[in-house]
């Protein structure tokens, strides 16, 4: 299968990237916009959870880690090899990515769990119980 790839270019438009024309399709590769998965954080009252979309890739593709607060994921979405082929639409991002989560809330390394299945990382973030401190008023001083 061969299809004719002819080049428009498009001035004064740098962020489009390329666009192409093939048999009568227009096709826009979009090279210069990074991959960025979308992330969800949702929070409980003894926990955060995290779920961050990661279509297409394994495990051993992407790292995740705990520094205090923040919580940082980063990895590469490799974009498959395919030859003889013509892009007709190209909409899927690849990629290195980096996600930076800085939480409000004091978070307990010790049980941190993590798990990735049918394209979707979950990281579930043990809370620390806040420290509440009381606050004595003057009529109680005087009663003690």
């Amino acid at each position: 299968m061969y299809f004719a790839m002819e080049e428009k270019k498009r001035p004064g438009d740098p962020a489009t990237g390329r666009q192409w024309m093939i048999q009568g399709y227009s096709v826009r590769l979009n090279t210069r916009r990074q991959f960025e998965p979308p992330t969800d954080v949702i929070e409980f009252g003894d926990k955060i959870v995290v779920i961050v979309e990661l279509a297409g890739m394994r495990a051993s593709d992407f790292n995740v880690s705990l520094n205090g607060t923040q919580l940082v994921i980063t990895g590469t979405r490799e974009r498959p090899t395919l030859h003889n082929a013509a892009y007709h639409q190209v909409e899927i991002n690849y990629g290195d990515f980096r996600v930076e989560l800085t939480f409000a809330w004091n978070l307990s390394s010790e049980g941190v769990t993590a798990s990735y299945r049918d394209g979707f990382l979950q990281i579930e973030l043990p809370r620390l119980p806040e420290n509440r401190i009381r606050v004595v008023g003057e009529d109680e001083e005087t009663n003690e």
